[in-house]
């Protein structure tokens, strides 16, 4: 299948999107789901009802885009998924995007739970005004929150005082459903 491709490392300390082929052999491949949703939030769904519980259960990350596809004048998407370390707040993932389709969003799960993988950190919401495409999570008590570009994220206090540490640009984002923990 001919595909763009990038590198997406998400780390607790921050996301680094790496275009081209660079580090690739040290990233893991990542598994694309067929366009096949009607929707982007039905893709992210998807994804995380079947990864989160896992996720959870393994303490690992997971980690995709969402993607647009278009065929005649029906668009469909579809997803990608990678897997991060048991135990470690990071996943590092080669992304494929098939040729004609477009990222319109990320998705990610955050593990086993802790109150601080509650939040969107700093470098999960500059991917997402990096992209300028939303940016999902799915936490261990089963909530889907997003993040879009242009909303307000956490200031040093605020953080500070969630006990986030001394952190600008966290974000709690938007509850927007339950999938499956």
């Amino acid at each position: 299948m001919a595909a763009k491709v990038f590198n997406i490392m998400l780390a607790c300390a921050g996301i680094h999107l790496m275009v081209g082929a660079a580090a690739a052999a040290e990233l893991e491949a990542s598994l694309t789901i067929q366009a096949q949703f009607a929707t982007e939030l039905e893709a992210v769904m998807h994804a995380s009802n079947l990864y989160n519980p896992a996720s959870v259960r393994d303490d690992r990350e997971y980690m995709g885009a969402v993607f647009s596809q278009t065929s005649g004048d029906k668009v469909v998407y579809g997803y990608t998924v990678g897997a991060g370390h048991a135990g470690h707040d990071s996943v590092s993932v080669k992304i494929r995007i098939p040729l004609g389709c477009k990222v319109v969003a990320f998705w990610h799960t955050h593990g086993a739970g802790h109150f601080t993988r509650q939040y969107f950190s700093p470098t999960d919401t500059q991917l997402a005004e990096q992209w300028q495409v939303p940016f999902y999570m799915a936490a261990a008590d089963g909530k889907l929150r997003v993040f879009r570009p242009g909303e307000q994220t956490l200031s040093y206090r605020q953080a500070r005082l969630l006990g986030l540490g001394p952190v600008r640009g966290s974000s709690a984002g938007e509850l927007i459903g339950r999938v499956n923990a």
